[in-house]
């Protein structure tokens, strides 16, 4: 399973002392990647003053998560509708995004009660 991992999604862990892999496991049954798209790491790394700027460069190592690059004139909520159309499950928590996912059954994935991670329209492979 691809999960493309929102600039919100990025944060969790440093935000809410969420652990948002072993939820990855449990949401996907242990197989995934991850994914973020350029534009959306850009945004990650400047989120409360650059404050998890350092953070996010060890997590992209360490969880081998992989950058994507984008085009600058398209939205990047309209980039993250395309990709997940293109079979990505989107890992965000902005809700008029989720709003757009559910409407056309894109699986994503997003935080809950700031503690744990749920799953809609999620098909196991």
């Amino acid at each position: 399973m691809e999960l493309l991992l929102d600039a919100n999604f990025l944060v969790i862990p440093f935000q809410f002392n969420v652990e948002i892999f072993d939820e990855f496991e449990r949401l996907c049954g242990g197989s995934y990647e991850l994914y973020t798209l350029e534009r959306t790491l850009n945004e990650a790394m400047n989120i409360k003053d650059g404050r998890y700027r350092k953070m996010l460069k060890k997590l992209l190592d360490l969880k081998d998560i992989k950058v994507i690059d984008t085009r600058a004139n398209k939205p990047v909520d309209q980039e993250l509708l395309e990709q997940g159309m293109k079979g990505f499950v989107i890992c965000t928590n902005d809700r008029e995004l989720r709003n757009k996912l559910d409407n056309i059954e894109i699986p994503h994935i997003y935080l809950r009660q700031k503690n744990h991670l749920e799953a809609k329209n999620l098909r196991r492979l």
